[in-house]
């Protein structure tokens, strides 16, 4: 229709005009609506630092009576127990480490013959490595329960919490450091497991407020690529990543946000690693902490029951090498492991295999490509 076409109908088209006002203001209006829910934010990110949460205090207050020996105290000790004179011992350790690995690496016993002991731990006697005893230690209250054998969270404050990781690895120097610094060895086992394997990624979802927020959703899925480290080791920042369609490797957890600590409710976690750190991580009733920082990152904490067997295994596949150059007892370790476990009790045995854990996160933002949405819970 013509402007003079409308102008000679006044009052008829008055009305049309009218009516198409309102459907005008009635699609502004969902436009609105629209907007205000587009208006939630998101925040994806990939993890650039995984490891067990043992650097809660200062050693002398984790161990008071002291961290594990070293690797050369260790191996006397474990050449004695097998029976060397102190002449032998002697002779064996003057080019320590390099005359030892042959020595320890089959000093179990089974029937009288030697065997591996880190395939075959209690072939050999306990040699009761030091555990943590203090009650500062990060994690969770995962079982409801405020015992004297429990910790206090530094960052929640949240008491019972449950870490008996923590105990078997914390008192063992490779396994530890200073709280704000990473251990040595575990950094450059990080490091070198990142680049080929998928990378682990953390999407939050229907954020309305980052400081107060009821009810959010949380997503644990791997990408199809490995992280990018840049010259000095880091993770690149803001990469994006499709997501693998595995659905062992998808998570869908629901959470909330109080004075800026994001929290999530209880479910089972799946990740998939690397056979040389961790390979498959399978928490039960797991729980994720995050806290966001200014600059985009995150840092916080998973911490669930797991196996502890399978967390044992990557160790000892390293063999005599790593007790003879990273000052760890493996058979004493699985025997940690086998004392301090405290949940999903073995009618049969009577031993628990499963073990309290936390493992701390820090994260650099990212972006991710969605793929399908089944999840390892709905298998």
């Amino acid at each position: 229709m013509t402007l003079d076409g409308f102008l000679a109908s006044p009052t008829r088209n008055h009305k049309r005009f009218v009516k198409l006002s309102a459907a005008a203001i009635a699609l502004l209006a969902t436009g609105l609506s629209a907007q205000a829910v587009s208006a939630e934010e998101s925040r994806s990110f990939a993890i650039s630092w995984f490891y067990p949460s043992v650097a809660a205090q200062v050693a002398e207050k984790d161990c008071p009576q002291g961290l594990n020996p070293d690797a050369a105290e260790n191996v006397q000790r474990m050449l004695k127990d097998a029976g060397k004179t102190p002449e032998e011992i002697e002779e064996i350790m003057a080019d320590f480490p390099h005359s030892v690995y042959r020595h320890i690496a089959m000093r179990g016993r089974i029937d009288g013959k030697p065997v591996s002991p880190y395939v075959n731990p209690t072939s050999v006697p306990d040699p009761n490595i030091k555990t943590v005893t203090s009650k500062v230690g990060y994690g969770f209250n995962l079982d409801g329960k405020v015992s004297d054998d429990d910790f206090v969270d530094p960052i929640s404050g949240e008491k019972g919490v449950d870490n008996q990781l923590f105990r078997a690895y914390g008192c063992t120097a490779v396994m530890r450091a200073e709280p704000g610094t990473r251990p040595t060895w575990t950094t450059i086992q990080w490091q070198a497991v990142q680049p080929q394997m998928g990378a682990w990624l953390i999407e939050v979802n229907g954020i309305d407020d980052l400081q107060n927020d009821d009810n959010v959703s949380v997503r644990i899925v791997q990408a199809t690529r490995p992280v990018v480290l840049d010259a000095l080791g880091e993770v690149q920042a803001d990469l994006t990543f499709v997501e693998d369609n595995n659905p062992m490797t998808k998570n869908e957890l629901r959470g909330s946000i109080k004075n800026g600590i994001l929290t999530t409710e209880p479910t089972d976690i799946s990740m998939n690693g690397h056979r040389w750190a961790w390979p498959e991580l399978r928490f039960k009733d797991a729980r994720v902490r995050l806290q966001f920082a200014d600059d985009g990152s995150a840092t916080g904490i998973i911490g669930g029951w797991h196996k502890w067997a399978p967390l044992y295994v990557p160790q000892a596949e390293g063999g005599a090498g790593y007790e003879g150059m990273l000052s760890m007892d493996l058979p004493g370790m699985y025997y940690a492991f086998r004392k301090l476990a405290d949940a999903d009790r073995d009618p049969v045995t009577g031993l628990n295999l499963s073990v309290s854990t936390a493992f701390t996160i820090e994260a650099v933002p990212a972006f991710i490509t969605h793929a399908q949405t089944q999840t390892a819970q709905n298998q």
